[in-house]
């Protein structure tokens, strides 16, 4: 395996950097963007470093994104900054003996959310056209904030508002740009979507929502409800979602 730590992908933000694992040996590998969680307000790129390893051992790169976190650096600089991982990661894909036609993001909880963006959102935030990654794992993703009162559990409020940096009655044009559901499009790359069944952080009808509305805009998708499962996983949900990872990607 080989390691590439900190490698900055936008040169005009220090803090964005990835650390990128890739397999020995003949390529370009397909690559997943490892896209953390923690609310947009917490974590850092190092909690999916086992999981790049696994997916190493199984002849996948990785990149795991460190992206701006609120509330010092609220939406939309988040999800521009994934949007810019990608650009950077296909730009670079012959350094880094990568497929620059099989990158796969992949998330949970607000990394799920940043998964979708990554998918689905086209421009940047400043209008600029945005590079999308060619197929998306989402991971009990959040993907729709309008309304949040009445789609979002109480215990998200203050880091939903952390990560807007304004409440959704001050600005619901804002929440509903930030809402991965309001970008679906034709076009758009296949979704393999995951979501525990007694998630109580994030509302299961944020995936199945999503699946609904991708069906409808004839985007390949597939929806696994994990029955009994919470907002983590057991080991052996984990190690569900790992397999079915490995077959979307080698199906792509």
């Amino acid at each position: 395996m080989i390691v590439t730590a900190n490698i900055q992908y936008d040169p005009n933000q220090k803090s964005c950097t990835l650390d990128l694992f890739v397999p020995e040996g003949d390529g370009p590998f397909p690559t997943l963007l490892l896209l953390h969680g923690g609310g947009w307000i917490s974590g850092d790129k190092s909690s999916f470093h086992e999981e790049a390893a696994f997916f190493v051992s199984e002849g996948i790169a990785c990149a795991c994104i460190g992206y701006r976190l609120a509330p010092l650096h609220p939406f939309p600089a988040a999800c521009d900054d994934v949007l810019n991982a990608v650009a950077f990661l296909r730009e670079n894909a012959k350094q880094y003996n990568l497929d620059s036609h099989a990158l796969i993001s992949f998330g949970n909880s607000a990394g799920g959310h940043l998964s979708c963006i990554a998918g689905l959102q086209q421009t940047l935030s400043s209008g600029a056209p945005a590079q999308n990654v060619n197929a998306s794992i989402a991971i009990c993703p959040i993907t729709d904030i309008r309304e949040p009162d009445q789609t979002q559990f109480p215990i998200s409020m203050t880091f939903l508002e952390q990560f807007m940096d304004c409440t959704f009655s001050n600005s619901p044009e804002k929440y509903a740009n930030a809402s991965p559901m309001t970008h679906i499009h034709e076009g758009a790359p296949p979704f393999l979507i995951f979501h525990g069944s007694a998630d109580d952080i994030v509302p299961q009808e944020q995936s199945k929502n999503l699946f609904v509305h991708l069906n409808q805009a004839g985007i390949p998708s597939e929806l696994h409800i994990l029955e009994g499962e919470g907002h983590s996983f057991t080991m052996r949900s984990w190690l569900q979602i790992r397999e079915q990872t490995l077959e979307f990607v080698r199906t792509l």
